[in-house]
């Protein structure tokens, strides 16, 4: 029975995956020039700026990720790979949260509108 929940969760996953893949290069080639600059903000840079950052935020925190054993339930976890991909998820979030916060400081400071 946990075999059969595994591979449901596994499928569902990979429709994820294959969706998110085929949602975004279909929104890529329906974009026209007119929606990289919005009100004179260079949408199509921000956007390209933040899926690169979460890129390599990614990359980056799974490389540097622990890989101690950690007790659970009073039992020794030692599969390296999950380990290190529980620290990339919690350490991206904490990066992203981070650079989302200092954009907004930095965008209602009005400094960017001194450095013009």
């Amino acid at each position: 029975m946990v075999e059969v929940l595994l591979f449901i969760v596994y499928a569902m996953l990979l429709a994820a995956i294959v969706l998110t893949l085929w949602s975004a290069l279909r929104s890529l080639r329906q974009r026209d020039k007119s929606q990289r600059v919005v009100n004179n903000i260079p949408a199509a840079k921000i956007a390209c700026g933040a899926a690169l950052l979460l890129v390599v935020c990614l990359l980056l925190t799974f490389l540097l990720g622990g890989r101690s054993s950690m007790l659970i339930n009073g039992l020794a976890y030692t599969h390296t790979f999950w380990i290190k991909a529980a620290d990339m998820f919690i350490n991206t979030t904490f990066v992203l949260v981070i650079v989302a916060v200092v954009g907004v400081v930095f965008g209602t400071s009005g400094i960017n509108r001194r450095l013009k």
